[in-house]
């Protein structure tokens, strides 16, 4: 059978041939109302973006497209244009223009209203579900149902003690592994920030599991990157409208890696331990994941994939901000010359010597450690803007200024941690600044690398400060107290200074490339100590 061409004229007089009886394909030009429709959506979506209904000024350029480009410009200058708002307004409140919306900048002033409000007015769970994306990285379920928070902030801190054996013999095996140079040679060179993300993977796991998993290096390498995919994932979804959000996330996981592939690996664990409940048997030591279990409603101990969902939820909170804090001091310890750090070196000696070795009474004694811990969270801060809050009601700032409900509140933390009349020479790291203040007040809590207060805010304020910071206070001091007392340690290439940290958007994490050098302190640490 043969088919013959006919030919047809287009609109703009072209000729074009048709198969006969088949009609041709339909023109597609838009029609000038869907085009005016289009463009009447896109720009209604603009001005509620970007419309201000507060009545603050704005940092950045004047209208939608200024919005646009200084929200673009956040993506790597966010701390700069904090600092260029408040420069520009007096440290007066104003908006932020991010790829997220608007942001609203408070003052320190404002502190106090944010530390006594309640979630009814000025909410956390409903900021910390939007900054995370959980729906997403996570699962919904994880604030609708937040009992892991009462684990960590119950069971968890009142356990510690416990705990004190497990971390101190895991941090022991790991840094001998990952710190023993090659046969002819003194040291090894190391990526630090890589290698610390190891060891803070390695001694949650061992605290959240036991040894079942924390020496899988398979496993290691799944929540390693489900905690470092977390925090870039949850800031670029935010970026774009709700329906296209799930398509992203699959993209991103697929290609970079999720929640799938550790739960996949720890689901076997959790079956055994709720069999094992099942039938009474007693497990000691406890570990975390019994106590998540112990909390647990029904429909979670029915399907493990939720409880284990709630595992890397506790493991993303302790390996970021472990790893991040105790990368951050390591370096600037690389800095210190061999008289500081043996002073450093003789309060430890002598706090674990005094108790007998690891304990909550010997950590507590290691003042100039703990001096330095507090010191690298003021110094770094780990995000430019913090307290995080959603209005949910309008709220009356000091100056009387009423804001409206629905809009995202921040601090700006180098304001507050680097104010000269609180910090003096706030530009500069000094290891010993909250140590010696403990000395002149003769206050010990004040000054804590735990204390939370309107000076320091990297574990919150108020009723939702950090419920895990006591936890993640004792394995950083038994993680930098052994790496002290056994090991040697510089920055690569012959450095003097700390590497500049890798930023994006609000947060900011130590150097991905910057090297250490390390070298073991043979005969000179004395005995490895004990915990007990």
């Amino acid at each position: 059978m043969q088919f013959r061409l006919q030919a047809g004229r287009t609109q703009n007089g072209a000729m074009e041939q048709v198969l006969p009886g088949i009609s041709p394909p339909p023109r597609s030009p838009m029609h000038p109302k869907t085009i005016l429709a289009t463009l009447a959506l896109l720009t209604a979506v603009l001005f509620y973006l970007t419309h201000n209904r507060t009545g603050l000024p704005r940092v950045g350029g004047k209208g939608p497209i200024g919005f646009i480009l200084t929200a673009l410009r956040s993506i790597m200058s966010y701390e700069e244009l904090l600092n260029e708002g408040w420069q520009k307004f007096g440290g007066k409140p104003f908006i932020l223009p991010t790829m997220a919306g608007q942001l609203i900048v408070l003052g320190p002033e404002n502190l106090d209203l944010v530390r006594t409000s309640d979630d009814s007015v000025i909410n956390q769970p409903i900021v910390v579900h939007k900054l995370f994306q959980l729906a997403h990285t996570m699962n919904s379920r994880q604030m609708a149902f937040p009992y892991h928070a009462t684990v960590v902030r119950t069971d968890l801190t009142r356990a510690i003690s416990s705990f004190i054996p497990e971390i101190v013999e895991e941090t022991q095996l790991a840094m001998a592994e990952a710190f023993s140079p090659k046969s002819g040679e003194k040291s090894v060179v190391v990526p630090l920030f890589k290698t610390v993300l190891h060891f803070s993977a390695r001694i949650v796991t061992r605290a959240m599991i036991s040894t079942t998993l924390c020496r899988n290096e398979v496993y290691l390498r799944e929540i390693i990157r489900f905690a470092e995919t977390v925090v870039p994932y949850s800031q670029i979804l935010r970026w774009f409208p709700k329906a296209f959000r799930p398509p992203i996330y699959f993209l991103l996981s697929s290609l970079f890696g999720g929640s799938k592939a550790p739960i996949k690996t720890l689901l076997p664990h959790l079956k055994r331990l709720l069999a094992e409940r099942e039938q009474h048997i007693e497990r000691n030591p406890r570990t975390i994941c019994d106590f998540l279990i112990d909390h647990a409603p029904s429909e979670e101990i029915a399907n493990p994939e939720l409880l284990a969902m709630r595992v890397l939820h506790l493991n993303f909170g302790s390996v970021h901000s472990l790893s991040a804090v105790g990368t951050f001091a390591i370096f600037h310890l690389a800095t210190l010359s061999a008289f500081e750090l043996d002073d450093i070196r003789r309060e430890l000696i002598d706090a674990l010597e005094s108790e007998g070795g690891f304990s909550k009474s010997s950590l507590s004694k290691m003042c100039k450690l703990d001096s330095t811990l507090r010191e690298t969270a003021r110094f770094y801060r780990l995000a430019f803007a913090g307290l995080p809050r959603f209005l949910v009601k309008p709220a009356t700032l000091a100056d009387g200024t009423v804001i409206p409900a629905g809009y995202n509140i921040a601090f700006p933390l180098k304001r507050i941690h680097y104010d000269a009349t609180v910090y003096p020479n706030p530009e500069k790291f000094e290891w010993f600044r909250f140590s010696n203040l403990r000395e002149e007040d003769g206050s010990g809590a004040k000054h804590q690398f735990t204390t939370v207060g309107k000076d320091l805010l990297l574990f919150g304020l108020g009723r939702h400060a950090c419920p895990g910071r006591f936890f993640a206070s004792m394995e950083l001091k038994i993680l930098l107290s052994h790496l002290l007392l056994h090991y040697d340690v510089s920055l690569a290439d012959g450095a003097k200074e700390v590497p500049k940290p890798t930023v994006f958007s609000s947060n900011t994490i130590p150097s991905l490339s910057a090297r250490a050098v390390i070298t073991p302190r043979l005969g000179q640490a004395g005995q490895k100590f004990r915990a007990v």
